[in-house]
């Protein structure tokens, strides 16, 4: 199964300390890395736009609101794709909880603060979940 989804499969090697080196995180954590990739070209898009003409053709624009939605709309597309691939589902909780934080902060900077209460939701339905999975 490894080999369909391009991970190697030799054993991991640790770093010091008995942690994973560098190298081994990449190689074993493909979804953070193209995760990573995806949020520093959502930056850099962003500032680029920021020190442009570009923004003042939308009068909602608000540079830091929009890299957070940018960012919560990656981090839950990643979410997905970890709840879609089995060898990588084991960290989808907190990819969640940061997608709806990041989204929650760039939804209130751009309308309203209610939408800062979206994290303790998205927290709520995790610890739910790992509550009724444990008990089953």
């Amino acid at each position: 199964m490894a080999e369909l989804y391009g991970m190697e499969t030799a054993p991991e090697e640790t770093g010091k300390g008995g942690t994973e080196s560098r190298d081994d995180w990449w190689k074993s954590d493909r979804v953070d890395g193209v995760g990573w990739a995806a949020l520093l070209l959502w930056g850099a898009l962003v500032v680029v736009a920021e020190n442009t003409s570009f923004r003042d053709d939308f009068d909602w624009w608000e540079g830091w609101g929009v890299f957070f939605i940018g960012a919560g709309v990656i981090l839950m597309i990643q979410t997905i794709v970890r709840l879609r691939m089995p060898e990588y589902r084991s960290k989808w909780g907190w990819t969640f909880f940061w997608g709806t934080a990041f989204l929650a902060f760039g939804l209130g900077e751009l309308s309203s603060p209610v939408w800062y209460s979206l994290p303790l939701v998205a927290l709520a339905l995790i610890v739910l979940r790992e509550t009724l999975a444990r008990s089953s």
